[in-house]
């Protein structure tokens, strides 16, 4: 279990990765349309 969290498979990391990148998204999605709300 120790070595599968210290040392992710390409396929966890490219999910991690996609995660990251949407919420990214929805942070500047929610940061532009404050001045709106």
């Amino acid at each position: 279990m120790l070595h599968d969290i210290l040392v992710p498979d390409p396929g966890t990391y490219l999910i991690i990765k996609i995660s990251v990148l949407i919420l990214a998204l929805l942070v500047l999605m929610i940061v532009a349309a404050a001045p709106v709300l």
